[in-house]
């Protein structure tokens, strides 16, 4: 896999709940679903750095807004 090295950086980080061939989905420290692409970071960039870079998702699997924190698709708060 071309992407192991990324993947076990994020694993001693984060806890990662899925990859595919593009990225990873990892629980982010604040309790928040969050997917990145490989190419987004690298290794050795910080915790914090990964997740300013990160798509936060919605309880619904959306794409959240990180100013509005709603969920697009049943407009709870995140």
């Amino acid at each position: 896999m071309e992407n192991k090295e990324k993947i076990d950086y994020l694993k001693s980080l984060f806890t990662v709940t899925d990859f595919a061939d593009e990225g990873c989905s990892f629980e982010a420290p604040d309790c928040y679903d969050a997917w990145i692409a490989y190419d987004d970071f690298e290794v050795g960039d910080s915790a914090e750095e990964i997740c300013r870079n990160a798509e936060y998702l919605s309880c619904c699997g959306d794409v959240l807004d990180k100013d509005y924190m709603i969920c697009p698709t049943c407009y709870e708060h995140c």
